[in-house]
């Protein structure tokens, strides 16, 4: 997998995604069936390939039996347009999906994981299925979403530090890389620690290669 020429992000739940082109305009999105076994192979073999591992793999797996955690509208898969502006696409090529999370006590919303095939990278499949994520978690509600990732790349979203924000995290060993974005401004992102859901680990950041 191609990975952008940076230090790596330890403890990063979407480290692996590199910059991409903003052609989302090619890549048809939608929300994975989860009763679909094709779905269910696609993300399966989408996060093994864009982490190198199936800790991520798994990771989507439990997090789906997570009732707290899980809300099923926001797993999405971003395709190929076979003939543009028909239903007509390919397989999933790319996978995101949003979890809930806490910042101290407060709900908010966790961009992981986040992953494009190999094949298919700096295209913008991962551009757009992280937008289309985004745009639906805003239509909703929900006021702020926090990731752990390339600045370089999340900043683009309009992701901020959140050290701006008073927002910390003890898994964050790169401050820089944990980010929020405010989905409404009318909305205060309140200070404290940010929690990933218990499928993440034991020290709140599970990595791939984990037991």
């Amino acid at each position: 997998m191609s990975i952008p020429q940076q230090e790596p992000l330890e403890n990063g739940r979407t480290a692996r995604v590199p910059r991409e082109g903003r052609l989302g305009h090619r890549w048809p999105t939608r929300v994975a069936d989860p009763a679909s076994e094709g779905d269910g192979h696609a993300i399966r073999r989408i996060t093994q390939l864009a982490f190198e591992s199936d800790a991520e793999a798994r990771l989507v797996e439990e997090l789906r039996q997570d009732e707290g955690a899980w809300l099923s509208r926001y797993s999405m898969v971003a395709m190929i347009a076979a003939i543009p502006g028909t239903d007509l696409h390919s397989d999933p090529v790319a996978y995101g999906v949003l979890v809930r999370a806490r910042i101290g006590d407060e709900p908010t919303l966790a961009l992981a994981p986040h992953g494009v095939l190999p094949e298919h990278q700096n295209q913008g499949a991962g551009t757009a299925v992280v937008e289309a994520l985004l745009e639906a978690a805003q239509r909703d509600g929900e006021k702020h979403v926090v990731v752990y990732g390339w600045p370089e790349y999340y900043s683009g979203f309009g992701f901020r530090p959140a050290g701006e924000h008073g927002v910390t995290a003890g898994f964050a060993r790169q401050p820089e890389a944990l980010q929020v974005l405010v989905l409404d401004e009318t909305a205060e992102v309140p200070a404290g620690e940010f929690r990933y859901p218990e499928a993440f680990g034991a020290d709140n950041a599970q990595v791939a290669g984990r037991d």
